[in-house]
C-alpha cells in the first residue's frame, strides 16, 4: 500500500463518519448511537456530532497534504485560509471544553502553517510526522472507546471504522521503510 491509498482511505473514513453524525443530526439515527451511548440527550449529542464534524473536516486537508494526495505549495491560499480557520477552530473548541479536539488541532497547526508557507517547508516533514502519530494515538484511544460502547453500532461498524483508521495512520506515521540494497551473486 502507499501514502496515497492510506491519505484517500483516511478521507473516506472521515466522510463516512460525517454521514453518520448528520444522520444522528437529522435523527434518522438515534442519538444513542454515538459516544458509546453515554449521552444524555439530543441536544448534548448535535454538539458533540458538531465539534467532531468540524475535527474531521479540519483533518482532511492536513491528511491529504501528509500523505502526498495534493502538492502543497500549489494550494498555498487553500492553506492561509485553513490556518485562519485553524486558529478559530481552537478558540472554538476550547470553550466548548474539548481538550482533546484543542491537542489535535494544536499540533495540526505547524502542519497548515507549513502549507501555507508560513513556517519554513522544511519542517513539513517533523511537524507532518507529530501530527500522523498523534492522530494514530487518538484512533487507537477512539477504538477502545468505541469497543466498550453500549450500542452495537457504536461496538461493530465504528469500531471497525476507528481500527482501520489506526492502521492507516499508523501506516502514514512510519513513514517509509527503507528498502534493503538487493545483493546480486556475480
Amino acid at each position: 500500500m502507499n501514502r496515497k491509498i492510506a491519505g484517500k482511505g483516511i478521507i473516506m473514513l472521515n466522510l463516512f463518519t460525517i454521514c453518520m453524525f448528520l444522520l444522528v443530526i437529522l435523527k434518522i439515527l438515534p442519538y444513542e448511537s454515538i459516544s458509546g451511548g453515554l449521552l444524555e440527550s439530543y441536544d448534548a449529542a448535535v454538539r458533540t456530532a458538531t465539534t467532531s464534524i468540524v475535527m474531521m473536516i479540519y483533518g482532511i486537508p492536513v491528511i491529504a497534504a501528509a500523505s502526498g494526495l495534493i502538492r502543497v505549495k500549489a494550494y498555498k491560499k487553500l492553506y492561509i485560509s485553513w490556518l485562519v480557520f485553524a486558529l478559530v477552530l481552537i478558540v472554538v473548541l476550547f470553550f466548548e471544553a474539548s481538550i482533546t479536539g484543542v491537542i489535535v488541532v494544536c499540533f495540526g497547526v505547524p502542519l497548515i502553517a507549513v502549507a501555507a508557507g508560513v513556517i519554513d517547508y522544511k519542517q513539513f516533514n517533523l511537524f507532518s510526522k507529530i501530527y500522523l502519530w498523534l492522530s494514530f494515538l487518538f484512533a487507537c484511544v477512539n477504538t477502545l472507546g468505541n469497543l466498550l460502547g453500549a450500542t452495537w453500532f457504536e461496538k461493530i461498524i465504528m469500531g471497525l471504522v476507528t481500527v482501520i483508521q489506526a492502521i492507516l495512520y499508523f501506516y502514514l506515521a512510519r513513514g517509509n521503510p527503507k528498502k534493503r540494497p538487493v545483493m546480486r551473486n556475480k
